[in-house]
């Protein structure tokens, strides 16, 4: 635990849930609609929770940080897009091919276009996120977790949790679906395989934050796109989801590492923090 608090992680726990998690429950106890005016501003900020909290405590602790692993690959990305797609995509095709054009230009048309698409996706969850949840958090518990699933179970966990105000703040997708519904129970176990695949892409892959980014972006798009998928279909596309971390768990241990994990150096709160020993995936 010292170690973790040295690091940032648990002030980084403790600012990301309480950027997120008090607005929406004042937001889920007021009725407060989120689609217009200050509704939507307090939502947007408190949805950016996790990327705040990253952002600040970089510029709070700036000596602290993770080595660069980012490497320009055709592979990753086109791994991203098709591990983030493929779930959604598929239970659509597979449950409710002849609603797909329709519910896609409606979707396209209600934001102004594609262009819209892409940003809102793009903003809402990838970038709001993505900086924290793979940028911040995975490195660092990664210096004492080594094992795969170990610290997919622990980032898997925490996203899950984070969103669960979400389900009582009404205008949002997870509150017409409801906690102990088949879609809400799917949604929040999607994050654990979701994060396996983001550690493959960012840390075995060297894609880095962009890759969650590319992943997490391909997930909200398709999503978007597709009919919504409840009942059956949530669990159907859970499955897909599935499927494809353990695919790619497969290829892992075929494959395994070749290079060390990121390395942490700088100066912790308490002093100076020698840099870690790095160790094997």
């Amino acid at each position: 635990m010292h170690f973790l608090r040295k690091t940032g992680v648990v002030s980084f726990g403790a600012l990301t849930f309480g950027i997120a998690w008090i607005p929406w429950i004042v937001l889920a106890a007021t009725h407060t609609d989120i689609s217009t005016g200050t509704g939507a501003v307090v939502f947007a900020v408190a949805a950016s929770g996790p990327s705040i909290a990253a952002v600040a405590l970089w510029l709070r602790r700036p000596g602290v940080r993770i080595a660069a692993r980012t490497r320009p690959r055709v592979s990753w990305a086109c791994l991203a897009l098709m591990g983030g797609a493929l779930s959604p995509a598929a239970a659509a095709v597979i449950l409710d091919p002849a609603s797909i054009a329709t519910h896609a230009s409606s979707t396209v048309a209600s934001v102004g276009g594609w262009l819209g698409v892409v940003a809102y996706t793009l903003v809402s969850g990838p970038l709001s996120e993505e900086f924290g949840w793979r940028g911040y958090l995975q490195p660092r518990l990664r210096l004492v977790m080594h094992h795969p699933l170990a610290l997919t179970a622990v980032i898997g966990a925490t996203w899950a949790c984070w969103h669960l105000p979400l389900f009582f703040v009404p205008g949002t997708r997870q509150h017409d679906d409801g906690l102990l519904s088949y879609s809400g129970l799917c949604l929040l176990a999607s994050f654990f395989p979701l994060s396996f695949v983001a550690l493959l892409l960012t840390e075995r892959l060297r894609g880095g934050v962009p890759a969650a980014i590319l992943l997490h972006a391909a997930w909200n798009m398709t999503g978007a796109l597709m009919p919504p998928t409840r009942g059956a279909g949530a669990v159907l596309q859970l499955a897909v989801l599935v499927a494809v971390a353990l695919l790619l768990g497969a290829w892992w241990r075929r494959h395994p590492a070749p290079t060390a994990t990121p390395a942490l150096w700088g100066h912790g709160e308490s002093g100076r923090l020698d840099r870690e020993p790095a160790k094997r995936m």
